[in-house]
């Protein structure tokens, strides 16, 4: 059917916009400090999903809502299962 999206262009786009988006989470590590580290690289982070998340709905040719909020909530689920587990391991550097 015509109105399915390419699954090749949504694999390059998604890949495209996680190299991108990577850039920012990355600079935040980098440049905040060590009192600020896991806050800022949060909010860093959520700000790099929802460009990718934009990025890439955009590129497929979808609307951008959806694909949004689901970048957005498994980036956010990620990070606190993560950041839990390493507490739970004491490996958490806060």
């Amino acid at each position: 059917p015509k109105h399915l999206t390419s699954p090749w262009s949504s694999v390059f786009a998604s890949s495209f916009a996680f190299v991108i988006g990577s850039l920012i989470p990355l600079s935040a590590i980098m440049l905040s400090t060590k009192n600020y580290t896991v806050i800022v690289t949060f909010i860093a982070v959520v700000i790099a999903l929802i460009i990718t998340g934009t990025l890439t709905a955009k590129v497929s040719g979808t609307k951008v809502l959806k694909p949004v909020l689901r970048v957005v909530a498994g980036g956010i689920i990620a990070m606190v299962v993560t950041y839990l587990v390493g507490i739970l391991f004491k490996v958490a550097s806060v």
